[in-house]
C-alpha cells in the first residue's frame, strides 16, 4: 500500500493545474477597462475549457464544467444555468473533435478556438437576449472575441506548460494507445 508521500508529487502537479484554472476563472470575472470608454470581458474560462477538452478532457469532467458555469453565472450576474449550458455544449463539441484537433498544428487549433469562442460568446448574447426579450449591442461580443483571439496563444502557452507538469495517465480519451 502506498502512502500519501508516494502520491504527493502527482497531487502537487495536479493542484498546480487546478490552481491555474481557478486563477483564469477569477480573471474571467474581471472586466478590462479600455480607453474607448467600454469594458471588455475576456473569456478566459472558454479558453481553459477549449484547451483542456482537446489535450486532457479528463481534467474537466462535465460535472466540473457545469459547476464552473453555475459559479460563473452567480458571480457575474448572468441568468443561472446559461453559461453552464454553453460551457457543457462547448466541452461536448470539442471533445467530439478531439482526435482531429490533437494532430493539427497550432494554427488550426487557434482557428478552431476562434470559431468556438465566437460561437460561445454569440450564444451568450443570443440566449441572454431571449431570456430578457431584449438584445443589447453586439459590440461587446465582437470586442471580447477579438481579445480572446489575441490572448489565446499566450494562455495556450501557459496551459501547455502546466500540461507538461501533469503525470501521464492512459485513459479512454487517449489519441494513441
Amino acid at each position: 500500500m502506498q502512502s500519501f508521500a508516494d502520491y504527493f508529487p502527482a497531487f502537487f502537479r495536479m493542484s498546480v493545474v487546478y490552481l491555474l484554472m481557478f486563477l483564469l476563472f477569477l480573471f474571467n470575472t474581471i472586466s478590462i477597462a479600455m480607453p474607448i470608454s467600454t469594458t471588455i470581458d475576456v473569456p478566459f474560462i472558454i479558453m481553459v475549457i477549449y484547451y483542456w477538452s482537446i489535450y486532457r478532457p479528463t481534467l474537466i469532467s462535465p460535472s466540473l464544467v457545469f459547476a464552473v458555469g453555475i459559479c460563473f453565472d452567480l458571480l457575474s450576474g448572468w441568468p443561472v444555468g446559461l453559461n453552464a449550458f454553453i460551457f457543457l455544449l462547448l466541452r461536448h463539441v470539442i471533445v467530439s473533435q478531439r482526435l482531429f484537433l490533437t494532430g493539427q498544428p497550432f494554427a488550426v487549433v487557434w482557428i478552431g478556438f476562434m470559431m468556438a469562442g465566437f460561437v460561445s460568446l454569440s450564444m451568450q448574447w443570443l440566449l441572454f437576449g431571449l431570456i430578457r426579450l431584449q438584445w443589447g449591442s453586439i459590440e461587446p461580443v465582437i470586442l471580447a472575441s477579438f481579445a480572446a483571439i489575441l490572448l489565446f496563444p499566450l494562455i495556450a502557452v501557459i496551459l501547455h506548460l502546466s500540461h507538461k507538469a501533469l503525470p501521464y495517465i492512459q485513459d479512454q480519451y487517449s489519441a494513441v494507445s
